[in-house]
């Protein structure tokens, strides 16, 4: 692996991870994420980013992919990554850098990913951001 791979890939990590804790309700989720590091939570045999699991009702509600600039390089690739949460049975949320969301959505439209929200995060003085792509 270059060095480049390496900060890319701890950077998604990292990224994954404050997704993880700004996004979710807490009281009424747990949230798992799958990354370079450490996979936690298998889905039905697959490893999205991020997996949320009702603390009531003990299901999977909701996965998630998050993406950099760097992942949506390819984005035939990044559409194959998608399609593979097809089968797993709960919402699917899809987080990318902001200025992405149009793109990402054309994307989903041609190759016939359903995703069910798409949010987009950012950095800035004020700190971290995600909001949902469309109103």
């Amino acid at each position: 692996m270059t060095e480049t791979t390496i900060d890319s890939s701890v950077f998604l990590d990292d990224l994954i991870a404050r997704i993880a804790e700004t996004a979710f309700d807490t009281q009424r989720f747990t949230v798992y994420t799958n990354t370079k590091r450490t996979q936690a939570r298998p889905v039905k045999g697959r490893y999205p980013h991020l997996v949320v699991v009702g603390k009531v009702s003990g299901r999977v509600e909701m996965v998630g992919m998050v993406e950099t600039t760097e992942t949506l390089h390819d984005l035939e690739a990044a559409a194959r990554r998608w399609k593979t949460l097809d089968p797993l049975q709960a919402a699917i949320y899809l987080y990318v850098p902001r200025g992405h969301c149009a793109d990402a959505r054309t994307l989903c439209l041609r190759a016939g990913v359903r995703i069910s929200d798409f949010r987009h995060y950012w950095f800035d003085a004020d700190g971290f951001h995600i909001e949902k792509c469309f109103a």
